[in-house]
């Protein structure tokens, strides 16, 4: 193995297609781009204080502001390449510490954000690997349990998306419950975390989508039906927006798709509707519009399944004009989907030639 800096640097570098002249110039302006919000970004996205060069705390300031008030994975990416080149460089930091592996998940999302998955997933798996062993146990890698806990949730959270998205959904499974045992253990030593609360529900959400996916639709219906009974345990605050805003809509398309698997028509109607009346409750809330309108197709193909056209044709018009007032949903194929089924309505309607 090659431990010199570029060495260490080489599976990092042209994983993804970069402009160098364009992220060069932006990374020569960190200084004057960031003077107005250097506060927010350390309050909200603080770099760990072992990293103590001011180049390097810089380029990661950067990597924050392209992450999350300015995106542009493409560049944050840059910055956290550049800034783990420094910290390499500087010798204090090995790839296993845990400032460095935080660095390489970021990046990871960054690559996976572009259109890059399969780098992405190499560079997760490789992180993976390093805080959980073959048979599922946390390894002992960095100085605290706590930290340990965090990082699994962290690369969960990047990794089971990719992995859904290449079809290993036993991988996904383990790796999300996993990460669900990981937000349990730190949930004993902060009963009073609504976010620790929130990780497990959305872990146990992927859990059951992964089950649903693998065709596992027994257990899929379980976990996701106790989702929606622990949502309805909470007291959710009136009016008030946050983190927990329609996910009890999102685990009811969850089980409406897997009723639909499995045959079950009425079922999936059912709690289809019931969760198009929940995303409907909240206005202009991202969530809730993306929700409604996988909820509009869902219910359209659901009809139109069951040849009632003009259920369906209502749908699909319901779903253009929710993406026409939110921008969510496929605008084209809920057109294109209408069209088709006017046209076959047309058709079906039309008088025999009875001039023979």
């Amino acid at each position: 193995m090659d431990n010199t800096t570029r060495g260490k640097l080489q599976p990092y570098m042209g994983m993804i297609k970069l402009v160098s002249a364009v992220s060069g110039l932006v990374i020569a302006s960190v200084g004057g781009l960031y003077i107005y919000i250097n506060h927010y970004l350390d309050t909200n996205y603080p770099i760990r204080p072992e990293i103590t060069s001011k180049a390097t705390r810089k380029l990661l300031r950067g990597a924050a502001l392209r992450e999350h008030i300015a995106p542009d994975p493409q560049i944050a990416y840059m910055f956290m390449l550049s800034a783990l080149e420094q910290i390499y460089s500087d010798g204090k930091l090995d790839e296993s510490s845990e400032a460095v592996q935080e660095i390489i998940v970021r990046m990871a999302h960054a690559a996976a954000q572009i259109g890059e998955q399969k780098p992405a997933k190499q560079m997760l798996e490789t992180a993976w690997e390093k805080v959980v062993d073959s048979d599922g146990r946390i390894r002992g890698l960095g100085d605290s349990e706590s930290w340990r806990m965090q990082h699994v949730c962290r690369v969960a959270e990047a990794l089971g998306p990719l992995l859904m998205d290449c079809g290993e959904y036993k991988t996904a499974i383990r790796t999300y419950g996993t990460a669900l045992q990981a937000a349990r253990a730190m949930q004993n030593n902060d009963n009073d975390s609504d976010e620790l609360l929130l990780k497990q529900a959305n872990y146990v959400t992927s859990l059951g989508e992964a089950f649903a996916m693998d065709k596992d639709y027994e257990s899929a219906r379980t976990l996701l039906s106790s989702v929606l009974v622990d949502l309805k345990k909470r007291e959710q605050p009136k009016n008030v927006v946050d983190k927990w805003t329609c996910l009890d809509a999102v685990v009811m398309l969850d089980l409406a798709q897997v009723e639909r698997q499995q045959g079950n028509v009425e079922k999936s109607q059912q709690w289809a509707e019931t969760g198009l009346q929940e995303t409907k409750k909240w206005k202009r809330v991202g969530a809730c519009d993306n929700c409604q309108a996988h909820l509009l197709s869902h219910l359209a193909h659901l009809s139109e399944s069951q040849e009632n056209v003009k259920e369906a044709l209502g749908y699909y018009s319901l779903a253009i004009k929710h993406f026409q007032e939110t921008g969510t949903g496929n605008m084209e194929q809920m057109d294109t989907a209408s069209r088709q089924l006017k046209q076959r309505l047309v058709e079906s309607t039309k008088q025999p030639d009875d001039s023979n």
